[in-house]
């Protein structure tokens, strides 16, 4: 039926502009980033992008493959 069609390309919109939202998010935080180890809200932004990281990789179905190392400071992705 149309209007099943219609409904099914209104969710699927919806989703790919809450996914472009998020993605849009991300982009922002990651250039506002202000990476001086004296600043007092790095770890707070850090784990602010860390989180939209995540929300992300939900909303895309995708699999973060990363690990914190030991050795020395650093994320790897």
């Amino acid at each position: 039926m149309a209007g099943d069609q219609d409904m099914f390309d209104a969710v699927v919109m919806a989703d790919e502009s809450k996914k472009m939202k998020v993605l849009e998010a991300l982009i922002g935080m990651i250039q506002k980033f202000y990476d001086d180890p004296t600043y007092d809200k790095l770890h707070e932004d850090l784990d602010r992008i860390r989180g939209k990281f995540k929300q992300l990789c939900s909303l895309l179905n995708v699999q973060p493959d990363f690990k914190i190392s030991t050795e020395g400071s650093g994320l790897s992705f």
